[in-house]
């Protein structure tokens, strides 16, 4: 037996170090169960065969056949952006995966003369940290990141005293288009966000940092996504990091890293060059004792909440504190000393509020100046052109004004420009022309006039071009484009006309754009025929303009075209059955919307995200193939003249549908109970059809709702119960059904809602208190129903009917880069009327046409920020209450068709915005007040018909004498008789009750008599207001 363990030790030994074909044969079958544990989709370890793997692929070995180096990385890593959608993508059409997947062998780690080890960027399958690593103390770089590690970081590497650089990252920053949006104010206004996110691949974390005491030599440390937040708990927690004195780059962003910047450790780090600590929670602010640290060149706090102000660090060269809202830079005080090192320099997202400074351009070395949404205002100093070496300047979402500076052409180097978003006026100067090196000029939103120069569109190396929604005007000759170099031009939204003047020619042409923006621009006659040889359109947009005749097929059949609008023009004739659309980084689109387009809806459509046929002449029913795309988003089918059911197709089990939007048609039948499996839905519009039934409990399955839309069909029923679980919903309307019985209680759960439409249904009983709990609420109608009961009087908690709107803001939905809005109908100033398009403003309170009884309650004067009121056709009792007089945003007032008495309030005449008034047909009395502004509503005197005791109206009381002239004789003699029988009634009764207790006045005290007489003179005063 021990004879046999020799001999096994002996053949071991011999087995692994024996050189065969100059690698060791131990090492070469070590290398080949690693690789047996990992797929290769792409092939990338092919040349792992044969007697010597010194000559594999990504292994070398050193002079005597020991493996020194595996390198594994992924050459090819999946390059992905996350979309508007906010859904991973690829950023490229290169689909292919080159990442190793699977374990790794713990063998690897018996190759103990490693000294390079690269497996980044591969798929490790969520496996722990090897713990064998430590056995390779020779390794003097590793790098494991984004290969899909999950584990806590402990001692793991503490062995590893000879590493000089290693990279633990599980997070990788990819560019985020999700963070672009449009804020619905008006005027609308773009928010461009970081536009860069972390991806995670894995997940490491690290209870503390001890383990890097050992790794004395590291030069380099990279630590991206790990997790420290239980680490930085410790106010000590980078003391380990003091100890590594030889760092040179030091990188922990996205570390979740929280509290103050651990400055007093990080001065220990005297070769520090590179310092990134971006995307984290730090709150303190930079310490003044930074300059210390002479050696650093670069430093990075982007996405934390620091405070205070920029310390002078001469030494850098690049600088990024960009998205640090609590920071204030003062650009005059930083650019006071010369920061003549600095090339790099953003400060996008802090808040800078004053001028560019002219002292900028004491930084000559500056190359890239990125200043984003910081508030700063006043003009471009034309001092900038002096910084001759920059390259990128970007300035977007200030309130920047004034022109662009002449000089500008100075930026011999500029490349990039970008000033999106601000007050810019005046022309577009010609000199910009002489910025040879040009390649990106965004100047869009802005107020810049007079005509875009011809020149700009020669520039040799431009490819990005965009004007959008500015104020330019001219003619712009397709043929000129056409001579251009760009790849993206956008004109829209100006009043510039584009011409087409270009004669077809079925070559293949040099203009080759990715994206042609054309909106509103003024095009007529048909789409221009040389589009057809545009093989490289990703994005055709030529909505709103005057363009005719048929759409031509081969637009569908353009090899990339994803996002294709031509809404808003005079389109006719039919579609194609089958339309499909190529992949990019946007959602592929459809709209055709607002033409007069005819003939079926296609039945085929492949890879579309969003369409729009809304407002054709569409006929037939809906297709079932429509509900079975994979990836539509947005399905948007109003105002066509589609009839037939909902087909059960809709809603695939897998779908992600966002928007379906099938109103204004002739369908019937019931809902289909399939739509319950949208749970992604947002906006769901099925009003105005013929739909039957009630609504389906599988609706309780889209949580998400925030936009139903039911009106103007023939649904039934009670309350559909199922909208309590709709806790995001914003705006309900179920007006014009044979809904019946009472309003749920749980209405005033929906802390979300804004706008709630009831009307023209069967409810009854009393309106929910917890309506009145709604603050966010701006707009409610239960009209034309049965409702009884009083007026609930918590008006208070109705905050946003409460207060006027400062901002401006339109309701509706931005997904998939398009918006779907709110539509409602106000009945208004007596009259029905159809808003396309809702907005903050659009406020009011409409309980007309019910049972309603009591008192108008006095608190109904906290709603000063509504246009209109309507509580007409109730049974409403009592004074109208003074306090309406505080509704300052009133105007629209109809009070009509009930049983109010008394005067008309003074207070009213304090409506100065008031331009409808309807207070007829009520017992009112007394005279109409009167104010120069408040008498020219309705002199005629219809606000006021039906009040026959009210002074001055055509059937009422004439002020004048003590008769009223009227052409009824009859009528009036016998309104007087009752008048006058009234008095006398009070008289005589006034004369036996002061005669029975005249003589016990006499007998109490003067305390009570004088009571008693106040009280007689309230009497004599409210008979005496009534007789007039």
């Amino acid at each position: 037996m021990w004879l046999k363990k020799v001999f096994l030790i002996f053949a071991t030994l011999f087995y692994r170090f024996s050189l065969v074909g100059g690698c060791y044969e131990g090492e070469r079958a070590a290398l080949m169960i690693f690789k047996s544990l990992l797929t290769d989709p792409s092939s990338r370890l092919s040349s792992w065969k044969g007697d010597n793997c010194c000559n594999w692929k990504g292994i070398k070995c050193s002079s005597s056949g020991h493996v020194v180096l595996v390198n594994l990385q992924n050459p090819h890593p999946n390059e992905v952006i996350i979309n508007v959608n906010k859904e991973i993508v690829p950023s490229s059409n290169n689909t292919s995966d080159f990442s190793l997947k699977g374990t790794i062998s713990p063998l690897l780690f018996t190759l103990d003369h490693i000294q390079h080890l690269d497996l980044s960027f591969n798929n490790f399958m969520l496996s722990k940290l090897p713990v064998e690593i430590s056995n390779l103390t020779k390794l003097t770089y590793l790098n494991l990141s984004n290969s899909m590690f999950q584990d806590s970081i402990t001692t793991q590497f503490s062995n590893l005293t000879s590493l000089r650089s290693l990279d633990l990252s599980c997070a990788n920053l990819v560019p985020d288009s999700s963070s672009i949006t449009v804020n619905l104010t008006l005027p609308p206004k773009l928010d461009s966000g970081s536009q860069l996110s972390f991806i995670s691949y894995g997940y490491l974390s690290s209870p503390n940092l001890r383990w890097l005491e050992g790794l004395r030599n590291l030069r380099y440390l990279v630590m991206t996504g790990v997790d420290l937040s239980k680490a930085s708990e410790s106010f000590h927690w980078a003391k380990p990091v003091s100890s590594l004195s030889n760092l040179i780059l030091l990188q922990l962003s996205n570390c979740n890293i929280s509290g103050r910047i651990p400055t007093g450790h990080l001065l220990n780090l005297s070769s520090l060059s590179i310092l990134d600590m971006s995307s984290n929670i730090l709150t303190s602010t930079i310490s003044d004792m930074l300059p210390n640290l002479t050696t650093l060149s670069v430093l990075d706090f982007t996405g934390n909440d620091l405070d205070g102000h920029i310390p002078y660090l001469p030494q850098l060269e690049q600088l990024y504190v960009s998205s640090n809202p609590a920071m204030t830079i003062d650009l005059v005080s930083m650019f006071s000393a010369s920061w003549s090192k600095l090339t790099f320099l953003d400060i996008s997202f802090t808040h800078v509020g004053g001028t560019l400074p002219p002292s900028l351009s004491n930084s000559t070395s500056l190359t890239f100046f990125r200043a984003d949404e910081c508030s700063i205002q006043g003009s471009i100093p034309s001092s900038v052109t002096k910084l001759k070496k920059l390259r990128t300047l970007t300035l977007n979402d200030n309130n920047i004004t004034g022109q662009l500076p002449v000089s500008m052409s100075s930026l011999i180097s500029l490349r990039y420009l970008s000033l999106i978003q601000n007050g810019l006026r005046g022309y577009i100067p010609a000199s910009i022309c002489q910025i040879l090196s040009l390649e990106y000029l965004n100047i869009e939103w802005n107020e810049l006039t007079g005509s875009l120069p011809s020149c700009i569109l020669q520039l040799p190396k431009l490819s990005y071009l965009s004007v959008l929604n500015n104020n330019l005007n001219g003619n712009m000759p397709l043929s000129l484009i056409q001579k251009s170099k760009l790849d993206m031009i956008s004109f829209g939204i100006n009043r510039l006309s584009v011409e087409n003047d270009v004669q077809y020619q079925p070559i293949l042409q040099t203009f080759q754009p990715a994206i042609l923006e054309f909106t509103s621009c003024n095009m007529r006659g048909e789409i221009p025929e040389f589009f057809s040889n545009l093989m490289s359109l990703v994005v055709l947009l030529l909505a709103n303009n005057s363009l005719s005749g048929a759409i031509p097929y081969w637009l569908f059949n353009l090899p990339s075209l994803s996002v294709l609008d031509l809404s808003l023009n005079n389109f006719e004739g039919v579609i194609p059955p089958s339309i499909q659309m190529k992949s990019s980084l946007f959602p592929s689109t459809v709209n055709l919307a607002r033409n007069k387009l005819e003939g079926p809806i296609p039945t085929q459509l492949e890879n579309v995200n969003v369409i729009d046929l809304s407002l054709n002449n569409f006929v037939g029913s809906i297709p079932s193939q429509i509900g079975e795309i994979p990836a539509i988003r947005s399905i948007t089918l109003s105002g066509n003249k589609i009839h037939g059911p909902i087909p059960e197709s809709l809603c695939q089990s897998t779908n992600v549908l966002q928007v379906l939007d099938l109103s204004n048609n002739s369908l019937s039948g019931t809902i289909p109970h399939s739509l319950g499996n949208c749970k992604s839905l947002i906006y769901l519009s099925l009003g105005q059809n013929m739909l039957t039934g009630s609504v389906p409990e599988e609706l309780e399955r889209i949580t998400s709702l925030r936009y139903l839309d039911l009106n103007g069909n023939e649904f039934e029923g009670s309350f559909p119960t199922v909208i309590e679980k709709f806790q995001e919903l914003e705006i309900l309307n179920l007006a014009g059904n044979r809904f019946k019985g009472r309003i749920p209680k749980f209405i005033g759960d929906l802390h979300h809602l804004r706008i709630l439409v009831l009307a023209s249904n069967s409810f009854n009983e009393s309106i929910p208190e917890g309506v009145m709990k709604l603050e966010n609420l701006q707009f409610i109608s239960l009209s034309r129903n049965k409702l009884s009961g009083t007026i609930p009087e918590n008006f208070e908690g109705l905050k946003k009917m409460t207060k006027t709107q400062n901002q401006t803001t339109i309701l509706g939905y931005y997904y998939s880069l398009k918006f779907t809005g709110a539509q409602l109908e106000i009945v208004t100033k007596g009259q029905a009327r159809f808003h396309v398009s809702v907005y903050s403003y659009n406020t009011g309170f409409d309980v007309s046409s019910n049972a309603l009884s009591g008192k108008i309650p006095e608190k109904i004067g906290l709603l000063n920020g509504i246009p209109f009121l309507n509580l007409s056709h109730n049974n409403l009792t009592g004074l109208i209450p003074q306090t309406m007089g505080e509704m300052i945003s009133l105007q629209s007032l109809d009070l009509s068709y009930n049983h109010f008495t008394g005067e008309i309030p003074v207070t009213l005449t304090l409506l100065n915005f008031l331009a409808y008034l309807n207070l007829s047909y009520n017992n009112l009395s007394g005279r109409i007040p009167t104010n120069p502004q408040f008498d020219t509503l309705y002199q005629d005197g219809t606000a006021y018909i039906g009040n026959k005791y009210l002074c001055g109206t055509p059937d009422g009381m004439n002020c004048s004498n003590n008769y009223r002239s009227s052409t009824n004789e009859t009528k009036e003699n016998r309104y007087v008789q009752e008048n006058v029988l009234f008095v006398l009634v009070i008289f005589s009764g006034f004369v036996t009750g002061i005669s029975g207790v005249f003589l016990l006045l006499y007998l109490i005290d003067d305390n009570w008599r004088n009571r008693y007489w106040r009280a007689v003179d309230k009497i004599v005063s409210k008979i005496v207001n009534c007789k007039l």
